[in-house]
């Protein structure tokens, strides 16, 4: 039952969806120009194609209007058979991809089997579309042939013949048979031959309009649709149901989607030519008006079919200009050609494209081509086995340079695991479109501030300020994993006001040590807060003001704060190389307890403030 339903909920949704998306839609502009391309066949006396067309043998009016003809591209396809082997089509993507491929034809055969009589009408149709797949089409060459009552979700063009053989192959005429073989036909086609009649003819239109919209978003270039019928009678139009395909709404689909379609009646001769006239006007209407070819009373239909794939194999596309209302509304092209002893059939016109249809084109186009789905990212982990500290001061071209130290953090009450304390990390230094800044080894930073020539205890790197991912893997002595750290940090602009660097922190535990760090300002500092009172510490503080791109030296004082932040003397500020300011901080005198060190920059444009805390432990 869903097969037959699948062909009417689409024509459904297809013609309910301009009103959805118009229900969001502005107001269109009054006119935009647009690109018009209008497909043409040119043939001579014999009926060979005329292949050496230029723009001035084509006379080209839109309304009665000339126009000014930009390009005249021949379009030739299943020429010759591809140098490498094809590959195969089986999802949607590769259906779209292997459209797009260079001479490669997109042909659709609609067996209406409802309106083909049994015997040699189905006779003649297996043995003529046998003859087709075989000897007409090119390997390149996609192709979907389908029955009434075919999902709508199988529509897939491939270059399975196999597959498109056995469906000829078991092809049978049910004109005037109306004896239910399923369930759906048990269902929903009940009732009187007329009632029967009625609902066979709207699966048809319905399948032909699913047909020509899934061939038009495969491309801008022309496409064939075979229906093998004998005809169809317009079904009436019943209150309620206007939501259903009709032959117009057909003709606009395949017009927009640059779909030919030619009927093919099989019979050879018909004894009521009145009544087969009627049969045949609704498909007649189908191909005049979408630049196609009825095939009606041929001897040799297999000859008629061949035909069919010669002019789909070469012809010219027409591109030109013009201003239109965005309105959807159909607009008359007349091509005609100058040469003498030529013969030009051309699409006699094209709907310019709404503002819904632009719209409804991107959703389209949002669904079928979504973005890529962001990376997934590690969650976030705070690790408690390492103690960080990352310093920020001013780099090259106006990026902030970013220094990293870390120390382990010694084993936690409780804790009886035997595995070894952090021995190194391995950081990676992640800029936001996950451009790598730094990645490598770090080993723990020690009171000395000597760092190790092989394996660094600091990790130096520039980057614009914004976001910074940082990744470590935390091993012990025997480079087992014994953690991670996931975290992201906001890097600070310096250059914007008066700034103050993130200060640098060294201890020394005695005076040999101070003299060594005081004398190499390559040293590397210390993340730990916590010192003794046996200890001395110094700091170094960058500042910068934003006059002279940063460079300029602003006057920093320092403060010893308590821990209720009480004043408890100034500390004495010395300035240093580059834009680095020293202080000298010994610890002997200060009780147990929380400090600040406050620290405040004064520049012409501004002040800067930041707070040191740190711990006297013993």
């Amino acid at each position: 039952m869903s097969h037959g339903l699948s062909f009417l909920g689409a024509a459904l949704v297809a013609s309910l969806a301009p009103a959805l998306v118009h229900a969001q839609a502005r107001t269109p502009p009054e006119g935009v120009v647009h690109v018009v391309r209008i497909d043409a066949i040119a043939v001579d006396a014999n009926g060979g194609f005329v292949s050496n067309l230029q723009a001035g043998d084509f006379d080209l009016r839109e309304g009665g209007t000339p126009q000014t003809i930009e390009e005249v591209r021949l379009v030739s396809t299943g020429a010759a058979a591809p140098d490498e082997p094809l590959p195969p089509v089986g999802s949607a993507a590769d259906e779209r991809r292997e459209a797009a491929r260079p001479g490669t034809r997109l042909v659709a055969i609609y067996l209406d089997q409802y309106h083909v009589s049994p015997g040699a009408s189905a006779d003649r149709v297996r043995d003529a579309l046998a003859g087709f797949l075989d000897r007409d089409l090119d390997p390149r060459d996609l192709l979907v042939v389908m029955k009434p009552l075919d999902s709508l979700f199988g529509i897939r063009l491939t270059r399975d013949r196999e597959g498109a053989r056995q469906i000829v192959a078991g092809f049978e005429g049910r004109k005037g048979d109306y004896a239910p073989r399923n369930t759906y036909e048990r269902n929903f086609m009940a009732g009187t031959p007329e009632r029967i009649e009625i609902a066979r003819t709207q699966v048809s239109i319905s399948a032909l309009n699913a047909l020509a919209v899934h061939l038009g978003s495969l491309g801008d270039l022309r496409k064939s649709l075979i229906v093998v019928s004998e005809g169809l009678t317009r079904p009436p139009r019943q209150r309620g149901r206007e939501y259903l395909s009709t032959i117009e709404s057909t003709l606009t689909a395949a017009n927009r989607a640059k779909v030919s379609i030619y009927p093919v009646d099989p019979r050879r001769s018909v004894a009521d030519a009145a009544a087969a006239e009627d049969e045949r006007a609704a498909l007649r209407t189908l191909a005049d008006g979408t630049d196609g070819r009825s095939v009606e009373g041929d001897a040799d239909l297999g000859a008629a079919i061949g035909r069919i794939a010669a002019e789909s194999a070469a012809y010219y596309l027409l591109t030109y200009r013009a201003p239109h209302v965005e309105d959807g509304g159909f607009h008359e092209v007349q091509v005609s050609v100058k040469r003498p002893g030529v013969q030009l059939r051309a699409r006699r016109g094209f709907f310019a494209p709404s503002f819904d249809d632009k719209l409804r084109e991107a959703v389209l186009d949002r669904v079928n081509n979504p973005p890529p789905p962001p990376p997934v990212e590690p969650a976030r982990h705070i690790s408690p086995l390492i103690r960080p500290w990352f310093g920020f001061s001013l780099g090259e071209a106006g990026k902030t340079r970013v220094s990293f130290v870390w120390e382990p953090v010694g084993r936690l009450p409780g804790d009886r695991s035997r595995r070894g304390p952090p021995a190194r990390l391995v950081l990676t230094a992640l800029a936001p479109d996950n451009t790598v800044l730094f990645e490598g080894p770090v080993l723990p930073a020690g009171p000395g501030g000597i760092e190790d020539v092989s394996t660094p205890t600091r990790a130096v790197f520039d980057l614009t300020p914004g976001r910074l991912k940082l990744r470590m893997k935390i091993e012990d002595a025997a480079a087992d994993l014994l953690d991670s750290d996931v975290r992201d940090l906001v890097v600070r602009d310096l250059r914007r006001a008066v700034s103050i660097g993130t200060p640098e922190v060294f201890r020394a535990r005695t005076a040999r040590e101070f003299a060594a760090v005081d004398a190499n300002p390559a040293a590397v500092p210390v993340s730990s807060r916590e010192f003794s009172r046996t200890e001395r510490i110094l700091l170094r503080v960058p500042a910068y003001s934003p006059s002279d791109g940063g460079r300029d030296r602003p006057t920093v004082s320092a403060r010893l704060l308590n821990r209720s932040g009480q004043a408890m003397r100034s500390l004495e500020v010395q300035p240093a190389a580059g834009n680095m300011n020293r202080i000298d901080l010994p610890l002997a005198g200060l009780a147990i307890g929380e400090y600040f060190v406050e620290l405040a920059a004064r520049g012409r444009p501004g002040e800067a403030k930041e707070l040191i805390s740190f711990r006297v432990t013993n």
